[in-house]
């Protein structure tokens, strides 16, 4: 299937209201660590059920 797209009608229209950071190791560390040592109450359970079948399709659960 082969599909086109046409870049000249992509309009990309920048955010006033989002503040942008710059990229620091300091940055990524304390990232990495909030994601690390943070609990969260919510358990991490995730079913292929509740996918569509459209994705359950796409990695290879049904055919």
């Amino acid at each position: 299937m082969a599909q086109v797209l046409d870049a000249t009608t992509i309009i990309n229209t920048p955010s006033k209201d989002r503040k942008t950071y710059s990229v620091t190791i300091k940055g990524l560390f304390v990232h990495l660590l909030d994601i690390l040592f943070t609990d969260r109450e919510e358990a991490r359970t995730y079913y292929a059920s509740d996918l569509s079948i459209h994705m359950q399709k796409d990695i290879g659960l049904n055919r």
